[in-house]
């Protein structure tokens, strides 16, 4: 038999590492792990980090500049979001890898040629899988699944024994070893530009198969290993990306997007090195609505290897299908397809701030100041406009929304809430309630929601500030508008004998008197009191303090077109009180009509800019309407005009509409 050189014949060129060649390394090249692009490299990802919403597919085909050039579908691709878990499943019919060693025995046919003995080593790596868990909103966890399938066929020599010859044939064995691989790993998202991954790989492998001591050398080799990666967005359109392995190998990646018109391109670049092999990814990509299309390379920077010895192959065995000395620079295109029957999700919460309690009577207040304010950071690379809305329970009937807010790529933005309490609302007492915040963006279902716990306080309740006992007159403007009608119809004769320009003057006179002489008065000296009564309340239980007697009298005066506005005291020791001006229509020219004394009037302008005589009136003075009007001049022009409280601050004149 002739004796054959010992040389591996690689058929397509078998990817055999020397040592330990790097275990991320994959053929996708550079993908965005930050943006909402599709990750499918179980090499690269090993704890199946997710950013699909729901189902994405994705095709590669790739081609070998080897000799001879070869091409073919390397692995098709999908994803699937349940809830907060995510599957991902990889058929690889191109992951295969087929070669050739030529043993140093042959025997001769009965042509007298020789037939040399070899032994054929191949591996297929038929499908992976990986399942993650989002386990909150910043830690994730999940594992990737590989099965292989590694065949040594052996020839050997064998003997044929005749009664008159011994003749010598080529037998063949064959066996087959399955193997499991499984890699463990867990992802935390600090913030929507940076998260960091820490994987371990070849810790957990089941085979099955029988492999004898001869063909044991040529089975995958799976090193222990641990892969830390660091993924970054340093800017809103800039990725930075650093992966390090305990098996002495690394990766850098850069990817800047360009926003288009109606599409998005990324160009990308992975530099990626071990002891032995070292070279570039190069990628670009464009993203149309649910569809990216990307076209990568992979360009060795070391020398290309295409035989090796027995020796060599023995001792380092075969470590990744993929990546090694043996590797071929290759072309590939990729296209993947993102499913969305969920809406995806633009923006977020981070926090909402809510008002301690809200007064329900206030119904104008919290159309104009926000009962609550939200923090929202916009998750997409393209500026969002926000559409807020909410609804208070037992508040409002349906959604209120607020104005919108623009919130910029990566950004985080405050948005304020508004609402409009509904006006069949009434409660006798406090009650705790709760508030659901909404985000919209793109006229679809809400982005993302938070619900808040709120205190209600009772339809009565008052913060002490004045400028909301407004809302109190307003409440009641239908009872008080019947009930001054009635009143006045009373003293008919009186009000139409009486000069037109004293018609107002003569009105609230007569008002006061029916509504306010004889009322039961409780003192109420620091106006703190946070109850507050309504018009009819006041007139049911005949009393009550300074701000439940002014706001019936100009709930009563504004029903019947008699402007007002109530005077805030405020004292050095934190006391308040409050009384009511009125407007009598008389210009300052017709005051001498009702008084001589200039004094016992307020030259004010009314809502059309008119210099008008207003009077004040000290609601809590119930015995008649000249001594209300004495003590409300008495305590005005000495606090807000002789000691310039109106100046100071100390004194306010609030409109009431």
């Amino acid at each position: 038999m002739r004796k054959t050189a010992n040389y591996l014949i690689l058929f397509f060129y078998v990817f055999l590492g020397e040592g330990f060649s790097q275990e991320s390394f994959s053929l996708n090249g550079f993908k965005s792990h930050m943006n909402k692009d599709f990750i499918f490299s179980t090499e690269s990802n090993p704890t199946n980090f997710s950013l699909v919403k729901d189902l994405a597919i994705d095709v590669l085909f790739g081609t070998e500049f080897a000799s001879p050039t070869a091409s073919n579908l390397y692995a098709l691709g999908i994803s699937k979001t349940f809830g907060g878990s995510n599957i991902f499943l990889r058929y690889s019919p191109g992951f295969f890898k087929e070669f050739s060693l030529l043993k140093n025995q042959s025997i001769i046919g009965e042509d007298s040629s020789d037939i040399s003995l070899k032994t054929d080593l191949k591996y297929y790596e038929y499908f992976s899988a990986g399942y993650s868990h989002k386990i909150d909103e910043r830690l994730s966890g999940g594992f990737t699944l590989k099965y292989y399938n590694e065949e040594f066929s052996q020839d050997a020599i064998g003997a044929i024994f005749s009664d008159s010859s011994l003749s010598l044939i080529r037998e063949n064995e064959t066996e087959t070893m399955k193997l499991w691989n499984i890699q463990l790993g867990a992802d935390y998202v600090f913030s929507p530009s940076f998260r960091l991954s820490l994987s371990a790989s070849n810790y957990i492998n089941i085979k099955s198969g029988y492999v004898s001591e001869t063909n044991r050398p040529y089975e995958l080799r799976t090193p222990k290993n641990v892969r830390l990666a660091i993924y970054s967005q340093p800017f809103s359109t800039f990725e930075a990306n650093f992966l390090y392995e305990t098996i002495n190998a690394m990766q850098v990646s850069l990817g800047k997007t360009f926003l288009l018109d109606k599409m998005s391109a990324n160009f990308g670049c992975t530099y990626f090195s071990d002891f032995s092999l070292s070279g570039i990814q190069p990628s670009l990509s464009l993203q149309y609505g649910n569809i990216c299309a990307a076209v990568l390379g992979v360009i060795y920077f070391s020398d290309i290897q295409k035989t090796a010895s027995l020796a060599d192959l023995t001792s380092n065995g075969i470590s990744n299908l993929m990546h090694n000395k043996f590797s071929s620079n290759k072309a590939m295109f990729n296209v993947s397809y993102r499913l969305n029957t969920e809406t995806e999700r633009l923006v977020q919460f981070v926090d909402a701030t809510v008002a301690n309690s809200l007064f329900p009577s206030f119904t104008e207040h919290f159309a104009d100041e926000p009962f609550a304010v939200a923090r929202v950071v916009n998750l997409s690379d393209k500026p969002v406009s926000v559409k807020p809305s909410s609804k208070i329970d037992k508040i409002n009937s349906e959604l209120i929304y607020s104005p919108n807010v623009v919130v910029q790529p990566k950004d985080t933005a405050s948005i304020p809430f508004y609402t409009v309490v509904s006006e069949d609302y009434f409660s006798p007492k406090h009650e705790i309630s709760f508030v659901n915040f909404y985000v919209t963006t793109e006229n679809r279902d809400a982005d993302d929601e938070l619900q808040k716990p709120l205190l209600i306080n009772s339809s009565n309740a008052w913060d002490g500030e004045v400028s909301n006992l407004r809302y109190f007159v307003k409440k009641d403007f239908n009872f008080s508008a019947e009930s001054a009608k009635r009143l006045l119809a009373s003293h008919k004769n009186e009000l139409d004998s009486v000069n037109s320009p004293l018609l107002n003057f003569l009105q609230a006179k007569i008002l006061f008197t029916e509504i306010i002489t004889g009322m039961l008065y409780i003192a109420d000296p620091l106006a703190s009191n946070d109850r507050v009564q309504f018009p009819h309340e006041t007139i049911d239980v005949k009393g009550g303090d300074c701000d439940d007697l002014s706001v019936c009298l100009a709930s009563f005066y504004e029903s019947i077109g008699i402007e007002t506005a109530f005077v805030d005291y405020r004292g050095n020791d934190h006391s308040r009180h409050v009384h009511l001006l009125f407007n009598t229509n008389l210009s300052p020219d017709e005051a001498g009509l009702i008084t001589q004394n200039d004094k016992k009037y307020y030259i004010r302008k009314n809502s059309l800019g008119e210099e008008k005589v207003w009077i004040p009136i000290e609601t809590t003075e119930r015995s008649n309407f000249a001594n209300a009007w004495e003590k409300g001049v008495e305590k005005f022009s000495g606090e807000a005009l002789d000691q310039l409280g109106l100046i100071k601050g100390t004194v306010q004149i609030i409109e009431i509409y």
